[in-house]
């Protein structure tokens, strides 16, 4: 068995959110193989997480007034702002057998992959428990789980050259007004790629890619090599009646 690679795609964040779900059930009903993907967005967002309150976490009149998406994940963990180019998401889709039962240790063991591909390009980043990528200059990206009885979707998202200022003004940290103190303190806690390595975001991912090839008995000792993938017709329609029907709409992103 292969780990499918899908690099391909650009989709709105609630259909990309849908796809998490769509895909993680394929896997589990033996559906779909193992599978690597890297998400390509077509315009900026919030993706926030599964139990969190709305209003607690953007600054709603400026994302009502810039029509931004704020989409509420299948999975837990804190508000994040993304925009196209600017970050780097991917999710693996795995067998339940193939991840450890201990929460703590799966996120070190399916990000390892990653941190060590950002190391080969001399970003100088480490796994920091519970979920995070770390640069000594503040935190790069999280990740984020969904357990099912026979799946795993592990995803993370990484800043690859993310706009700290428009982040102030999303989420809600940023409703107040933006000062260069405020600016000043988001960018000790945030670290952006492009600030570290001349690497491009394909390169990065390319690295990515070669990386997790080299080291799949670390993501699941059956696998036996990479294949290049897309996602299915049948399954892209399946997420965007999905997204129509749940992720697009204020009873699921505002129900909290």
């Amino acid at each position: 068995m292969r780990l499918r690679v899908i690099d391909s795609g650009t989709y709105s964040e609630p259909v990309q959110q849908a796809l998490e779900r769509v895909l993680t059930d394929r896997l589990a009903a033996g559906e779909m193989e193992p599978t690597l993907r890297f998400w390509y967005r077509d315009a900026p967002a919030v993706a926030m997480g599964r139990f969190q309150a709305y209003a607690d976490e953007v600054a709603v009149d400026y994302v009502d007034e810039q029509d931004l998406d704020v989409v509420r994940r299948a999975t837990g963990g804190g508000a994040m702002f993304v925009e196209p180019g600017a970050v780097i998401t991917y999710s693996l889709y795995l067998p339940r057998s193939a991840v450890p039962d201990d929460v703590a240790e799966s996120y070190a063991e399916l990000d390892q992959w990653a941190i060590e591909a950002l190391q080969s390009l001399g970003l100088d980043v480490a796994h920091e428990p519970l979920n995070d990528v770390v640069h000594p200059d503040g935190k790069i990206g999280g990740a984020a789980q969904l357990r099912t009885d026979n799946a795993v979707l592990h995803h993370t998202t990484m800043s690859y050259d993310l706009d700290t200022e428009e982040m102030l003004r999303v989420l809600r940290i940023g409703e107040e007004k933006i000062s260069d103190k405020a600016i000043s303190s988001a960018e000790k806690r945030v670290a952006v790629m492009s600030d570290y390595t001349d690497a491009s975001r394909e390169a990065v991912i390319g690295a990515m890619t070669d990386t997790i090839a080299d080291q799949l008995d670390s993501i699941d000792d059956s696998l036996s090599g990479v294949v290049e993938g897309e996602l299915s017709e049948d399954a892209l329609s399946e997420a965007r009646d999905f997204a129509t029907d749940r992720f697009a709409t204020d009873e699921w992103n505002r129900q909290l």
